[in-house]
């Protein structure tokens, strides 16, 4: 009986282990997210600054890299290249 007690236990913090490793792991997807919102948000600024607002090209990458960190669930990769490509764009056009 003590022995099913000890392995209940054993395999009790082993769980909360790997759900306290997956909470830190979704934390970090959550702010990984956050941070490309926040930075497509500067950006648009950025545009908007520099008379661009209305460059649709520049637009159109907006609304993609948009559309992707509002949607759940996230694609964070495809994120992550549509900020990047909104980004280049607005560096390396008029």
């Amino acid at each position: 009986r003590e022995a099913g007690v000890a392995a209940a236990a054993a395999a009790l913090a082993a769980a909360d282990r790997r759900a306290a490793e997956d909470h830190e792991i979704l934390a970090g997807l959550l702010d990984r997210r956050a941070e490309l919102r926040g930075r497509l948000g500067a950006l648009r600024a950025k545009a908007s600054a520099r008379g661009r607002s209305e460059d649709l090209a520049l637009d159109e990458l907006h609304t993609r890299a948009h559309d992707l960190l509002w949607t759940a669930p996230c694609d964070l990769a495809a994120a992550t290249v549509a900020v990047r490509a909104y980004q280049r764009a607005l560096e390396t056009t008029p």
